[in-house]
């Protein structure tokens, strides 16, 4: 279970204070940040840090609002007695309930419909599990943890939180965990970790770091958070030859590759010249005609060559022309 929390910005390390502070207390908790950002490994690392060495012997359950409906999350929570129509013709316990002596985990519970977040409340208030179809469970004991994308503040301003759980969260441990664009400090960090736990897991030894490389991936937006940098690096991994990381072709332009020929020159480290010049002139050329809404003659004209040459570069360097672009 993967619960290691990765960085070095200050946002981090608040984190970490924050994760001691709610497992040593006895709130239920909520884990607000974008998706992607890591919202459960830090659930994980509460419930580590929870039970300390006894972990295993306390359950860690989850279950993401997001990814399933309505009827199926409510059956999923609370479980449901033999009988039910549109239900498997059996007994099952809920989440709610498996979970007792543990902790619980609802990921984007934003996502869920009214009624269903009105039944988590019921449950957060009384914890007591009504099984669909069945009488009032017994009483539970069990650390509930919620996510959102945003605070409830801002949930509520656009009707997508019941009221009265937006009310009732009040009263949780919060924790923000910032979105990754807002700590390019951890990149660097988070690459490091992430070749290594990939290349161990293919048993590659000794992969280089590029510092290239790794200036594209602080600059890079994230939009997916941790999520799309995990992803990258499974990537990357796998276009590294030789011992090097490589970034996969989509992150590589060519301000990138000057900055990078330039530093080969300097280090007289050994680079293909012809590879490098490609790269670079097919970012011109499509930035050029991107600023001039892919109108053939302006840019070549502003090129200085013409639109047979242009035409010729086009093909050559699998530069896909206005008419395809639609």
């Amino acid at each position: 279970m993967n619960e290691t929390i990765v960085g070095r910005s200050k946002s981090i390390e608040q984190l970490k204070k924050q994760i001691t502070k709610a497992a040593k207390g006895a709130k239920d908790i909520l884990i607000i940040g974008e998706p992607g950002v890591g919202k459960g490994v830090v659930a994980r690392r509460i419930h580590s840090e929870l039970y300390g060495s006894a972990s295993d012997q306390h359950p860690y359950l989850s279950v993401n609002a997001s990814v399933i409906d309505d009827r199926e999350l409510e059956a999923v929570l609370f479980g449901f007695e033999k009988g039910v129509p549109g239900m498997p013709p059996t007994t099952k316990r809920g989440l709610f309930e498996l979970a007792n002596d543990g902790v619980i985990l609802i990921e984007e519970v934003e996502d869920a419909s009214f009624r269903n977040q009105m039944k988590i409340l019921n449950f957060i208030q009384d914890r007591v599990a009504k099984r669909m179809g069945g009488d009032d469970g017994g009483s539970i004991n069990t650390r509930v943890m919620l996510t959102m994308k945003k605070s409830p503040e801002e949930l509520l301003a656009v009707h997508k939180i019941y009221e009265d759980l937006a009310a009732k969260l009040g009263g949780f441990e919060q924790l923000q965990v910032l979105p990754l664009r807002e700590r390019p400090e951890d990149i660097p960090v988070l690459v490091k970790h992430f070749i290594n736990e990939i290349s161990k897991d293919l048993g590659i030894k000794d992969v280089a770091i590029d510092i290239n490389a790794i200036d594209v991936l602080v600059r890079h937006p994230w939009k997916e958070n941790i999520r799309e940098l995990k992803a990258v690096i499974d990537k990357s991994i796998l276009f590294s030859s030789g011992g090097k990381f490589m970034l996969p072709p989509e992150l590589t332009d060519e301000k990138t590759e000057v900055v990078k020929m330039i530093n080969n020159v300097i280090s007289g480290q050994e680079f293909v010249l012809d590879n490098s010049l490609d790269v670079i002139e097919k970012g011109i050329i499509e930035r050029s005609l991107t600023r001039f809404g892919f109108n053939q003659s302006r840019a070549a004209l502003f090129l200085g060559m013409t639109e047979q040459t242009l035409r010729y570069k086009l093909k050559r360097l699998a530069i896909p022309s206005a008419r395809h672009r639609g």
